[in-house]
């Protein structure tokens, strides 16, 4: 107790009587403890401030701005602590998710991540020490707030919020400087390498207030009509045959034999190595290494590069919840397809279920929607579900939404089998089909890989059992299969054939003859691959990525990149000339699920209700006037809800809940009425 009031008391007086100096000394101490954490390393925080001072007194300054404003708090230290708190706590999560993954913390993070996913990383002693963490910092503050001490005399406003302005001042030359010496940039093309270089609060701090595209320079009609003018004459070679096309995107999937010095008991990826020996397909460069599956795949179905975004935007949280955009989908409905999302992981995560309808897509089918699938022992759905899955969007019809036998479909897939994180001693539940051998990692590091790669080999299974249900279909088919990004398991470009931690793959199949091309990719450029590959060319982003990938192309990489850029922003944030001012995609309305739940008839005995209908799954509940009631599965043909009583008129419907406790559709409603729903006999209820 002595000791914290001579600390109380040292911290008073420094406030009281040097604000500003004590605010400059802690910066330093808070930014010197967020680099190191950022490092893991202490050595490598020293490191830092002596190689790029420049930087990190530019960042220990907008930290100082913070806590200048605790100059407005009679109770200082409470105030100093308050501010202080957010920086060191990012810092600790961004220490404690470059453990997990290479990309660092971004504020999109904040909107992305939820609880749940968050502690499936943890262990549980991990999680018992955030619990207490969170407990001991909320019990600090108010402790703070109730015997912190407070300045001495009057409160001067007036000299504090000049104090304010005059550190405010300073941030922004300091801004200016470090900007026109190449301190720092705002270009963050690697987003890894921007937060070593120019320091995580800056970083962090951009990635607050910049997002979006720029306007470009000479934005307007006559730069418009110019970029269009290219494209004239550029004809499309649409071939006879309309194939139904499959786009695969394999969570974290590389081919394990691109890992340097590892011997395996069996081919890991024998359908991959199928794939590539015969048809077509090359190294695919993706945005991200270890996450951020959702920006690899708005890269593949939009065309645009998300280098022209801000640091560590995710599009599908920003832009993409309010405007419709040119996309693979929308592309190939012109062709007279219609569009199909599946994902084998929850619907709203990266809110895709809200994303979809702007991007095209008819229909999505989630894992709330999907029946009887396994998972690995980390809780994720295998991809063999998704083999039923894909099958179904190929062959069921819906002549409402003008789904018919004959036209052609356009499947988007999304799997997760491959997420993290990757065990460092054996788990219970791991079929391990594939042994490995390495001298180049430690015991735990080949644990994981261990696990990771007999993952690997399962969605190499899924491939191949798709690839037979097609063959056995007959009709004629397109797939393309490719991983998001490197998984986060202590893999380093120099442990890679690829000698790229940025590079995946994509293969190709058909059914139809097309001829073998291997061609290099980013992730921006596929779907205009694939359009080509299909003889189309409609969609502006589609004829720019193949102007430039046609031989003798007139474009160079800077001029190319300028006018991505330029289409982009005009369709997202701008007149949409080059649509003539009126954009033509229109949101669709996508129904959740390949098929409608339907909620067929309902029988009430005593208290108990009984609904049947057609293709519920665990995530079904039943609703009655709107309120989510306990419900048991018992089929899929058939609900029970216990402990409820029903009045004349009551509404009766299915609803399919999120893992965020939102609902994302619901079944037909019924009706109660008492004369034809009550069963009065037990024995005349038949749960089907």
């Amino acid at each position: 107790m002595k000791v914290a009031k001579n600390i109380f008391s040292f911290l008073k007086r420094a406030l009281d009587a040097h604000p500003i100096i004590f605010f400059c000394v802690l910066s330093v101490v808070e930014n010197f403890i967020i680099e190191s954490m950022s490092r893991h390393s202490v050595i490598a925080g020293f490191e830092h401030v002596f190689e790029t001072p420049v930087v990190f007194f530019y960042n220990s300054l907008i930290i100082m701005l913070t806590l200048s404003f605790s100059l407005l708090f009679r109770r200082r230290v409470f105030g100093v602590v308050l501010l202080s708190a957010p920086w060191l706590i990012c810092g600790l999560i961004n220490s404690v998710v470059l453990t997990y993954r290479v990309t660092p913390l971004g504020a999109i993070d904040f909107q992305v991540a939820k609880l749940s996913l968050i502690l499936m990383y943890l262990t549980k002693p991990q999680r018992i020490m955030l619990y207490f963490a969170v407990g001991f910092l909320l019990v600090a503050i108010v402790a703070l707030w109730i015997v912190g001490p407070k300045i001495s005399g009057k409160l001067s406003y007036g000299r504090n919020v000049a104090s304010i302005v005059g550190v405010l001042a300073a941030v922004l030359v300091a801004t200016g400087v470090a900007h026109s010496i190449s301190a720092v940039s705002t270009d963050f093309g690697n987003l890894v390498g921007a937060y070593n270089n120019y320091g995580f609060v800056y970083c962090f701090s951009s990635s607050m207030i910049d997002t979006g595209i720029n306007k470009p320079d000479g934005y307007g009609e006559e730069k418009t009509a110019e970029i269009l003018a290219q494209f004239s004459g550029n004809e499309s070679l649409q071939q006879g045959v309309k194939p139904d096309v499959i786009l695969i995107q394999l969570e974290s999937f590389l081919d394990p034999k691109t890992i340097r010095d590892m011997s395996f008991s069996d081919d890991p990826a024998p359908i991959h190595t199928y794939l590539r020996e015969r048809f077509s397909g090359g190294m695919l460069s993706v945005p991200s290494f270890g996450g951020g599956t959702a920006n690899t795949e708005f890269e593949v179905l939009t065309g645009i590069n998300l280098d022209n975004f801000g640091p560590g935007e995710y599009p599908y949280k920003t832009i993409m919840l309010e405007e419709t955009c040119e996309s693979l989908a929308y592309n190939l409905k012109e062709q007279g397809y219609s569009a199909h999302a599946i994902h084998n992981h929850t619907g709203n995560f990266y809110d895709r279920d809200k994303v979809y309808p702007r991007m095209g897509f008819d229909s999505f089918q989630s894992k709330e929607y999907m029946y009887d699938f396994e998972t690995t022992p980390y809780g994720w759905c295998k991809d063999k579900v998704l083999t039923e899955e894909i099958m179904t969007a190929l062959t069921y019809t819906d002549e409402e939404k003008g789904v018919t036998a004959d036209n052609p479909r356009f499947v988007w897939t999304v799997s997760v089998q491959g997420h993290g994180a990757y065990p460092s001693e054996p788990i219970a539940g791991s079929d391990n089909v594939i042994k490995i051998q390495s001298d180049n990692f430690t015991p735990q590091e080949l644990c994981a890989l261990q696990y990771y790669i007999n993952q690997v080999w399962e969605m190499d299974m899924f491939l191949g059992s798709l690839i037979s249900a097609l063959e056995e279909r007959g009709k004629p088919t397109l797939l393309i299969a490719y991983g998001d990004h490197l998984p986060s398991i202590g893999l380093e470009a120099q442990d890679l054939t690829t000698n790229d931690a940025y590079v995946t793959e994509y293969v190709t199949w058909n059914n139809f003859g097309l001829e073998k091309n291997v061609r290099d990719l980013r992730t921006y450029e596929l779907a205009g691959e694939i359009m080509r590959m299909l003889g189309y060319n409609n969609g502006n982003l589609t004829k720019l990525h193949q102007l430039k990938n046609s031989e003798n192309s007139p474009l160079d990489e800077e001029t190319y990149q300028k006018q991505i850029a330029y289409l982009a922003y005009d369709m997202l944030y701008g007149d949409n000339m080059q649509f003539g001012g009126v954009k033509p995609f229109e949101k669709t309305d996508m129904r959740m699920g390949t098929r409608p739940i339907t909620a067929d008839s309902i029988k009430v005995m005593g208290d108990s209700l009984y609904l049947q209908g057609t293709g519920f799954t665990e995530k079904s509940k039943v609703f009655i006037n709107g309120e989510k009631k306990s419900t048991t599965m018992l089929s899929q043909y058939s609900l029970m809800v216990s402990g409820v009583t029903l009045s004349e008129g009551d509404e009766i419907t299915v609803g399919q809940s999120s893992s965020k406790r939102e609902v994302l559709s619901y079944s037909n409603p019924i009706i109660y009425n008492e004369e034809e729903h009550f069963v009065p006999e037990e024995n005349d209820v038949v749960a089907q």
